[in-house]
Order: C-alpha cells, then sequence, then structure tokens
C-alpha cells in the first residue's frame, strides 16, 4: 500500500494521469484561471520543474472570429511580494531541465536527478519516470497565432528570486490578426502548493544558438503586398521568410527596393540587407507572387530585442513607386 500511494505522488508531481480510483491523493498542482470576451486562460501551477523553475501550465481559447497572436515573452509573474518577473527562454528551460545537473526536489520525499537528455523522479532504485529534451521542448508556449475557436495547451517557466506563495500571471502582449492590441488578462491568485525551503537553483546560461519565432505580419500599397512569416535570429544574421505579391497587370521590379530594405530596432538601431546571401527574387510576375528571404546583419536575440520596423521603399510597377513598411514584434 505504501509503495502504491508513493508511485502515485511521482505520477502527480510529474502530471501524468492518474485514474479515478487515485483521486483521494491530494494533487501537487493549484489552478487560476480569468475569462475576457475574446480569450479564457487557466493556469495550472506545476511544482515537478522544482528546483529550477515555476511552471505555469496555460491553457487558452479564442472566443473571436479571427485569430489571437500571442507572445508569450511579454507575460510576467508578479508575485505576492517582489518585483515581476519575465519568463525564461525556451532554450534555457530545455538545457536546464534536459541538460546537465541533478534534480533534487525535494518533494513528499523523493528526489531525482542524473545526467543526460532527461530528468526523473525515482524512489530507491526503481526505474526514473523521465521527460526528454524534446518532450520538455514540446510543452513550452512560444509566440505566434491562435485561430479562431481554437485551443491550446502549453507551458510558460519563470524563476523568481523566491518561491512565492501566491502570484498573479499578467497575459500581456496579446494582438489581433492585423496587429491591433488587446488590453491584457490577469490570472489571479495563482498558488503553489509546495514551496521548498531554499531558493531556486541557479541555472547556467546555455550555449548562444539560432532561434526562429513565427510571425504573421502584413502590409500591403497599391497592388503590392508583402507578409513576413517566420524570422530566425543567430549570432551570424538575421534572416526573414517573405512573400511579395503583385496583383497589378505589369511586373514588380523589386531589385532597386531589395538593396535598399532595412530592418530599424525597437531602440532605433538600423540594419542593412546582406544582398549576396538573400534570395527573395527581384521580379515578381503579373498577378503572381514571389518567395524567399531577406537576409540582414545579425539583430540582438530577443528578448534583447522585441520589435523592428521593415522598410522596403521604392517597389516600382510599371511607373509608379510604392514604399512598404511592416511592424514585426517578437
Amino acid at each position: 500500500m505504501r509503495w502504491s500511494v508513493m508511485v502515485v505522488s511521482i505520477l502527480l508531481a510529474l502530471g501524468g494521469p492518474i485514474s479515478a480510483a487515485s483521486a483521494q491523493t491530494t494533487p501537487s498542482t493549484l489552478r487560476c484561471r480569468a475569462d475576457a470576451p475574446f480569450l479564457s486562460a487557466a493556469g495550472t501551477v506545476h511544482t515537478r520543474a522544482l528546483p529550477y523553475f515555476v511552471e505555469v501550465e496555460l491553457t487558452l481559447l479564442n472566443k473571436t472570429q479571427g485569430g489571437i497572436r500571442i507572445d508569450p515573452w511579454r507575460f510576467a509573474l508578479v508575485p505576492d511580494q517582489g518585483d515581476p518577473v519575465s519568463p525564461a527562454s525556451p532554450e534555457q528551460v530545455v538545457y536546464a531541465l534536459g541538460g546537465p545537473g541533478p534534480l533534487n526536489v525535494g518533494l513528499f520525499g523523493f528526489f531525482g536527478g542524473g545526467r543526460g537528455s532527461s530528468f526523473g523522479v525515482a524512489v530507491g532504485g526503481a526505474v526514473p519516470l523521465n521527460l526528454s529534451a524534446r518532450t520538455i521542448d514540446a510543452r513550452i508556449l512560444r509566440a505566434g497565432e491562435l485561430a479562431s475557436g481554437a485551443s491550446l495547451r502549453r507551458s510558460v517557466y519563470f524563476r523568481p528570486a523566491s518561491w512565492p506563495a501566491q502570484f498573479t500571471l499578467l497575459l500581456d502582449g496579446l494582438a489581433v490578426s492585423s496587429g491591433a492590441g488587446l488590453p491584457p488578462i490577469e490570472l489571479r491568485n495563482c498558488q503553489m502548493s509546495f514551496r521548498p525551503s531554499e531558493p531556486p537553483v541557479a541555472v547556467t546560461p546555455p550555449p548562444l544558438g539560432a532561434r526562429t519565432i513565427v510571425l504573421s505580419a502584413r502590409a500591403d500599397t497599391g497592388p503590392v503586398a508583402v507578409s513576413v512569416s517566420s524570422v530566425e535570429f543567430t549570432r551570424q544574421a538575421t534572416t526573414l521568410t517573405v512573400v511579395v505579391e503583385n496583383s497589378a497587370e505589369v511586373d514588380a521590379d523589386l531589385f532597386v527596393a531589395i538593396g535598399e530594405t532595412r530592418l530599424v530596432d525597437n531602440t532605433g538601431k538600423a540594419y542593412a540587407v546582406r544582398m549576396l546571401r538573400s534570395d527573395l527574387p527581384d521580379r515578381v510576375g503579373s498577378r503572381s507572387q514571389g518567395r524567399g528571404r531577406l537576409v540582414f546583419e545579425p539583430l540582438p536575440i530577443p528578448p534583447a530585442v522585441i520589435s523592428a520596423a521593415l522598410t522596403i521603399p521604392g517597389v516600382r510597377v510599371g511607373a509608379e513607386a510604392y514604399d512598404i513598411r511592416l511592424d514585426l514584434r517578437f
């Protein structure tokens, strides 16, 4: 009997499925929720990510007739005491929970740990219940668009200076597909069911690498429309995936426009396009579209930079020239 209770407790700590027979066991999660006219949000506070992070598993439901853009980098954990905390980066979470280092949870007297690409909770000589780095990565909420009527369940991770007894989760940075902002949502009275006596363990920064963000940015002037579907940040370059649509009866000439294209980040710093590495076609035929990449000098990897303006001046269609500007939010 004692072993059965211990096994069920492990499953609860990891958020795994349990049967009705285990309903007598006290869960290791507490919920908070908020309901706005455009979005419903419910948060489950997990203890399984200890001793590194506070994990809030969010269930989001889009109640509108259009898409809602979600930017978890704009979220904040506001503790009952102390300053607001920004989310940890996906790279930091995967590196900490799926990388080297012991995971001494200290929950219900159990322990877990080891090195490698997974972490687990073990009792005595039992085989740990592992979550791989790939599984952790799949849990993380990333920036994107939630379609009309769609729901999503993903987690956001925070590493405050100390474990909060109670906190508010602020969902900021929400916007409709056109880019117009929506009011933030507050999930109040989120609580941790278990608070260790020790502060969160320090996490070694992960090695710098590429980061790709899915976007839904679009602008049009006259017969020309430009959309950006993704942006990749590396230490060597920043690359935008671009589609140019031409609805005119004549070709659109992009040759000069591509050379003059600029990105200007939210601090006002400008970044020039790298012509030799960009492969966006310099001409788009009548009533057709061209796809390709625009490669720029490297921008700081988010959250060091949170937005940028893309300007493509002088797209020529017949005798007319059009300037295109897109606001990109990372």
